[in-house]
This record gives C-alpha cells, sequence and structure tokens, in this order.
C-alpha cells in the first residue's frame, strides 16, 4: 500500500523501549512491563480481522483458558499521538487481564500517516464488530465486551464505546483525552509551534480549519444517556486527560457511573511500565467485575490449557528435589521442605499437570530442639518417595543428623515418627531399592560442606523393614570424580528395569547442571554413563533431579525442578523415551542421544479432569491453617489462634526480633512469575512499637506493615540485609488501626509495597525491590507481629491474584 507521508507519520516510534530511555533517568526504579503470559493464558498472533487495499489490520488475542463459560472480553487500543505506537505496547495489560480471566485484544489501527480519521475509530469498530462475531470459536461473552486504551488509544476507546453503546458496556480511559475543543486540550493539541501537531496531522489541519472533525472526536460530545460507565486511570501529569470532569460530569447528569482512580507521580505512558501495570490492571479488574459482571477466580498460575496439553512449569513454586510415584491412577509427590514446618509437602494428582497440596509428612521437624528457631537451609533435604509392602515410605535426609524414615498407610497420614535409618554428617540424597530377590538397598549422595567430599553416590545393604543397614560402610558405586567434567554428583534415583539397575542423577550444581542416568546389569556396578538432558537451545537452565514415572498404559514421563532464584526450584514435567536401553528426557537436542526440556506438551494422561493447582489463598474461616502455610521454625500453639476471633488468624505478638531471627513468621511460597497479595490487618497494640507485618522474604528481608508510633498508627516499610542490618522508612499516619496492605510480584520477582485505608484508594510505601532468595529456598510470603505482651494482630484475609 502506498502511504502518505506526513509529518505525524515521521513521529518517533512510540514504544516501551524508547519510552524507557525518556523516563528512566527521572524514574530509575521502573521496568518494562513483561508481556509473557502465564499459563493457562493462551496467545494466538496476528489475526487478521480487516484488509485496506493491501494494508492488513492486525489484532493479538489473549484468551484465560478454560472455565466452562464464556469469557467476558477487553479490547485494547494503543496510544501514539494517532500517528505511531503498535499494539504490542498493550501486551503486559493484555496478558495480565487474561490471567485475571478475562479476554483482551490488543488491536492495530490505521494510524495518521495512512489514513486521517475518522479511518482508526472506522477500524477499531470493525475490529469489535469481528471479535463478537466470532465469538462461539473464540470463547468469549459478546454481551460482555468492555474497551480500554492509553494516550491516543484512551480517547479512540472512549469514543468507541461512546458510538457503540450497544456493544461496548464498560470504557477504561487511560489517560486519553476526552475533549479536543477545550482551551486545555487546544493548548498542547492545536500549538502554532508544531507544524503539524499530532491531532491536526490525524485531523489534517488545525482547530479553526477542521472544527467539526476536532468536535466529532470528542467522546464529550457523544456522552449520553445510553453510554456504558467509564473507568479514567490518570497520571500525574494532567493535560493528557482534558476534559475527564466534564464529561463525568455529563454522564452522572444521565446517571452513568464513572469513577476516577489517580496514580499520583506517575508519568504519561505509565501502564507500560512496573510498578505501574499492577495496579492499573487491579483498577481495571475492580471496575470491570461491577461492570460487566463476576469473573471466577484464577491461580496465578495453572499449568493445565485446557485443549489436552500443559505448559512447564507444572509447579511455579518451590517444591525443590521432587520426588514423585504412581500408585494406581492417582500420583503422589513430595518435596524438599529444608527448615519450614510442618515439612515434607504431600501433593497428589490424577494425570501429573493438577496437583493439589494435601498436607505435610512432618508435622514438626526432628529432633525438635534444634528447630525451635530458625535454621535456615537446614533441615529436610531431598526425599525419596517409594509405596513398598502396602505402605507409603518417605526417605528423607537431615545434612546434620542423618537418614530417616517415615511411613504411612494412607498418604494423606498419619505418618509415623521419623525414625532415624543412618546417623552421620553429610549423608544427603537417600533412595531405597527393594529388589525382587529379596534383598533391600540405599544409595545417597554426599554434601562436601559437611563430609568435606562430594561428587560420589555410595551403597548400602538395608534391612527389607527400612530400620538398619545391614553393612558397617557403604560402597562407592559410581565416582563422579572419574568422570570428565562431573561435579557435584548428587541427587539419586535408584530402579529397576529393562535388567538393569539404573540410578538417575544430576551433576553440574543446581543452576548450570545437568541430567545424567546410569546403568548396571549388578547393582554393585560397574556403571556406565550418559547425560541424557540438558539445557540445549532452551530457557530452562539446569534440568536437575527427580522422578522417572510410568503411566499405566506404558507411557514413561521424568519430573525434575529448575532453579529460580527469588522463585525457588519450581518442577517441569517432561517425557521420556527409551533409545537402546536409554531414557532420552524431553525433546532431541542437538546432541545425539540428549534431550532438552519441552516448554509445551500433550498431557499424560487423557480425558477432562478437574484443575486443580495447590492452594494459596486463605480467609481464615477452617480450624486449621491451609496447607499452603509453614512456620520458619517448628510451631508454638501460642503463637496463633483460629478461633479467638473466628473468620481470622489472630497472630500474637512475639518479642521483636530481626525478622530473619524471628521463628514466629507464617510463609507460603512464591506461586507464580506474577502475582499480588493482599491482607487486610488490624493491630491490637499495647505499646509504643507494636507491630505487623507482611513481606518478601528470604536472604536479604523487606516488610512493610503498621506500627504504633507515639500514640498512633503509622505505617513502616523496613529493609533488612544479608548481613542483618536494617533500614527503616517510617510512613503516613493512618485513621486507625486497621489496613490493607498489598504487595505486588512481576517478571523477575520485583516487589512493590502499597496499603489503603479503606480497600480502594492504595498508596505506593517505598521504592520496589528485587526479592531475595533464601537458603537453598526461594523467596517467601511472610506475615507476623511483634510487640508486648497481650498485643496481637488479626487478618482478616491473605488473598493471592494473577
Amino acid at each position: 500500500m502506498s502511504l502518505a507521508m506526513t509529518a505525524a507519520w515521521a513521529q518517533a516510534p512510540y514504544n516501551a523501549e524508547t519510552t524507557y530511555r525518556k523516563l528512566v533517568r527521572d524514574y530509575p526504579d521502573i521496568r518494562i512491563a513483561s508481556a509473557d503470559a502465564p499459563a493457562p493464558v493462551q496467545v494466538r498472533k496476528d489475526l487478521v480481522y480487516a484488509q485496506r487495499d493491501a494494508l492488513k489490520l492486525g489484532l493479538d488475542l489473549y484468551l484465560p483458558g478454560p472455565s466452562g463459560k464464556p469469557a467476558p472480553l477487553v479490547i485494547l487500543v494503543h496510544g501514539g499521538g494517532w500517528g505511531t505506537g503498535e499494539r504490542a505496547n498493550m501486551a503486559p495489560l493484555a496478558a495480565r487481564l487474561a490471567a485475571r480471566g478475562y479476554a483482551a485484544a490488543t488491536v492495530s489501527y490505521r494510524l495518521s500517516g495512512q489514513a486521517r480519521y475518522p479511518a482508526a475509530i472506522e477500524d477499531v469498530k470493525e475490529a469489535l464488530h469481528w471479535l463478537r462475531k466470532g465469538a462461539d470459536s473464540f470463547g468469549i461473552d459478546p454481551g460482555r465486551v468492555a474497551i480500554a486504551g492509553g494516550s491516543a488509544g484512551g480517547q479512540i476507546a472512549s469514543l468507541v464505546g461512546m458510538l457503540e453503546p450497544k456493544a461496548i458496556r464498560a470504557v477504561v480511559s487511560i489517560d486519553g483525552l476526552s475533549d479536543f475543543t477545550s482551551e486545555e486540550a487546544r493548548r498542547h493539541e492545536d500549538d502554532p509551534a508544531k507544524n503539524p501537531s499530532a491531532a491536526g496531522a490525524w485531523f489534517g489541519g488545525r482547530y479553526a480549519e477542521k472544527e467539526a472533525l476536532w468536535r466529532d472526536a470528542s467522546p464529550l460530545a457523544h456522552a449520553g444517556k445510553d453510554s456504558p460507565p467509564v473507568l479514567f486511570i490518570t497520571s500525574g501529569v494532567p493535560r493528557f486527560s482534558v476534559g475527564r470532569e466534564a464529561m463525568a460530569a455529563k454522564l452522572a447528569a444521565h446517571g452513568i457511573h464513572t469513577d476516577t482512580v489517580a496514580l499520583a507521580g506517575t508519568p504519561h505512558a505509565f501502564w507500560l511500565f512496573d510498578p505501574w501495570v499492577a495496579p492499573t490492571v487491579d483498577a481495571m479488574a475492580g471496575f470491570l467485575e461491577r461492570a460487566l459482571g463476576p469473573v471466577a477466580a484464577r491461580a496465578p498460575w495453572s499449568p493445565d490449557l485446557g485443549d489436552g496439553r500443559y505448559r512447564n512449569p507444572i509447579l511455579h513454586a518451590d517444591y525443590s528435589d521432587p520426588d514423585a510415584i504412581r500408585v494406581g491412577d492417582t500420583y503422589y509427590m513430595v518435596s524438599s521442605s529444608f527448615a519450614n514446618a510442618p515439612g515434607l509437602p504431600l501433593l497428589v494428582s490424577k494425570d501429573m499437570v493438577n496437583w493439589e497440596l494435601k498436607g505435610h509428612a512432618l508435622p514438626r521437624l526432628v529432633p525438635g530442639e534444634q528447630f525451635a528457631q530458625p535454621q535456615h537451609g537446614k533441615g529436610v533435604w531431598a526425599p525419596s518417595l517409594r509405596h513398598h509392602d502396602g505402605k507409603f515410605w518417605i526417605f528423607y535426609p537431615d545434612p546434620d543428623n542423618g537418614v530417616y524414615v517415615t511411613t504411612a498407610k494412607d498418604f494423606n497420614g498419619p505418618w509415623s515418627t521419623p525414625h532415624l535409618l543412618l546417623p552421620g554428617k553429610g549423608i544427603i540424597d537417600p533412595t531405597p531399592l527393594w529388589d525382587d530377590d529379596g534383598k533391600a538397598y540405599l544409595i545417597h549422595a554426599w554434601a562436601k560442606s559437611r563430609a568435606g567430599f562430594n561428587n560420589v553416590l555410595t551403597l548400602r545393604r538395608m534391612a527389607l523393614d527400612g530400620r538398619r543397614l545391614l553393612d558397617s560402610a557403604g560402597k562407592v558405586v559410581i565416582d563422579g570424580d572419574k568422570l570428565p567434567g562431573y561435579r557435584t554428583l548428587e541427587g539419586p534415583k535408584l530402579y529397576k528395569a529393562n535388567g538393569y539397575y539404573y540410578v538417575f542423577a544430576p551433576a553440574g550444581g543446581v543452576e548450570h547442571g545437568w541430567q545424567s542416568v546410569f546403568r548396571s546389569r549388578s547393582i554393585d556396578g560397574p556403571y556406565e554413563s550418559r547425560i541424557v538432558m540438558e539445557q540445549g537451545a532452551t530457557s530452562i537452565n539446569g534440568p536437575h533431579q527427580g522422578a522417572w514415572v510410568r503411566t499405566p498404559q506404558g507411557t514413561d514421563w521424568f519430573f525434575h525442578f529448575q532453579d529460580r532464584r527469588a522463585y525457588g526450584r519450581v518442577v517441569h514435567l517432561q517425557p521420556m523415551r527409551w533409545i537402546d536401553g536409554w531414557p532420552l528426557i524431553g525433546e532431541p537436542s542437538s546432541k545425539p542421544g540428549v534431550g532438552q526440556p519441552v516448554l509445551e506438551h500433550a498431557k499424560p494422561v487423557a480425558g477432562p479432569l478437574p484443575q486443580r493447582v495447590p492452594a494459596t489463598s486463605d480467609e481464615f474461616d477452617g480450624q486449621t491453617l491451609g496447607p499452603q502455610w509453614q512456620w520458619v521454625a517448628n510451631p508454638d500453639s501460642r503463637w496463633y489462634a483460629l478461633d479467638a476471633r473466628p473468620g481470622q488468624l489472630r497472630l500474637f505478638a512475639q518479642p521483636d526480633a530481626p525478622v530473619r531471627s524471628l521463628p514466629a513468621v507464617l510463609t507460603q511460597k512464591f506461586p507464580a512469575p506474577g502475582f499480588g497479595v493482599t491482607a487486610r490487618v488490624e493491630l491490637q497494640a499495647q505499646r509504643d512499637g507494636d507491630q505487623v507485618g507482611l513481606g518478601a522474604m528470604g536472604l536479604a528481608s523487606t516488610w512493610f506493615g503498621l506500627r504504633r508510633v507515639d500514640g498512633k498508627p503509622r505505617m513502616l516499610l523496613v529493609r533488612c540485609a544479608q548481613d542483618g542490618k536494617c533500614a527503616e522508612e517510617l510512613g503516613a499516619e493512618l485513621p486507625g488501626f486497621a489496613v490493607h496492605l498489598r504487595m505486588h510480584v512481576t517478571a523477575g520477582a520485583r516487589v512493590a509495597f502499597s496499603y489503603s485505608a479503606d480497600g480502594l484508594r492504595y498508596t505506593q510505601l517505598g521504592t520496589p525491590f528485587d526479592a531475595s532468595m533464601g537458603r537453598w529456598v526461594g523467596a517467601q510470603v511472610g506475615l507476623f507481629a511483634t510487640g508486648a505482651a497481650g498485643s496481637f494482630a488479626d487478618i482478616d484475609y491473605l488473598r493471592i491474584t494473577p
């Protein structure tokens, strides 16, 4: 198509990268918002909704995944002064709205250098009708459609909403003009120094020359009794939302609801950047739910895509060192839990993709006195799960005490008191095998930090009842020091199949290692070795340490973790095939016989099964804490109560201490790459200094909350470095001792805090920061209260959203 080259067409490109370079000097804490869509969101790219001569007009459609009902739709219109910009600018908003349960379409339209007003309006209207016409095929509800846009896109969205009130049920104008004809708008948009201005290029002339067009393009001119409700989200630069007050007043005169959310101190184009995308989506979601009707709550990550496929990781949370088995048609998993209590999480699935967290095998860590205080990085290391002789067995190591065994007839418990099978320091990663000749064995690895050496695997003879070993010393059957390039050989899992003993064991370190398999006709060796999976050409670093599981149909699968630092060690599921008696895990890589991880794949078990994810949110309306919660030390019943104020969690204030050394911190794992945490807390203080906090806990911990200062409630932010030194930032005084605390985690585990007295308008506290991983664990969401005896904090709820 031949394009008319105008001054508007020559505008500088408008996208997140160019805008970031302009803003970062004044806003050094911003990050370009990620457009990655969390599972189960699926993206259909480059759908053509119209063609103008040779120009194809496209859109990208973000679908929220299965829910059993058609999804409401939000059409997103990019800005760029009507002459530049691209629909990819709206992708971060689209991805996060889809994660909340909305279908979201980012739309391209003809820019002013391609066609003047009203071409862009006609294009967006056509996209609207095209999407509604194809609603059934997309799983969209054509009766619940909203439109939103930023800057010039906000003006376009508002205008289309006013012109199409039968099709559009809600409008969100993000820093968009409502009235081109006002004096304030003309001062900027009709500036004679600009020849032409962005608006003048779009209209084909200045206001005096094209007054009718300037007026016709103003959403204010078309607002009336049939108009949909409007949400205005504004920056700290009021000129971009000129006409908002007049439009709100005009709509109010007709009984049409409007609302305004002002993000104070933000620049124009704030919706392209973190930390501002999350509060923008929060505001949009709240408004859209009121305007379009409720949307079912969504987990922040759900691997089942609803079309017979899944997306890795299947658990985007810190279920480190997973081991899994099948018994009948049910799959069971355990993982490391280190010093958190209760320990040894118990997960159950019917298809290896949808997992429920049922509880924990260890109510308290043993020896109990060692874990009365936080022991970061110690405790329960990589366990092994087996089913033998009619019961479940977990062999787990404590690197400072030895190998323990606990058993249960029912996976949900109760589990037996842990029995110390093999005392000693540095003995880790045990795995048993009951052989078909009536003998039993145990293979384990070594931790150099305790034993002084590692990179070898040791075989022991074991009694069938798992109560004692039958030899006085083990035998090294696999020596990584004799294998070229091997380091940190650990995490073995022992199996017998195809006439071989197989040891699946990773090496190379958790962040950058690989998965090896060793095989021998004799359990004593010698063992052949092969690398069967490594990162290859993928983004999945160090695919590492896990479990081989076979379905009743005979297909093979392998679980492993990926170390994602602050997110912890997340769990992936890979298909596994056999070639000449060796497994290849994942998909073939460029190296013969070596696999690499898959990101998406057909599910292991076909057919409709309920979608399940480990619990995260808690309304605290039960008699026990949800299974998602763990303390950083063995819990004390005097720390909390669920019956003191039914429907709320009461945290009794503990003696003040740096949060890293405080045992009464209630935690749960980061559940997704991006998520929000909102908790309503109420402090009953006895004296100044009493406080309640919520934060991101790790080697460095940062938290915020409410403290009594001079008898009054004040907000507080505390940053504690890895060396234990803490810096405090005292915030605003509140009207009372109840407050809503909100914590947003975005790509890269970037965290921002905000608070609200009424639960509607939130104020950011402090600057964003990067969450810190813990000792062998990811960062954790943490809650606590400290202060004088008799003080306490009531937590009404803690809700986690995408």
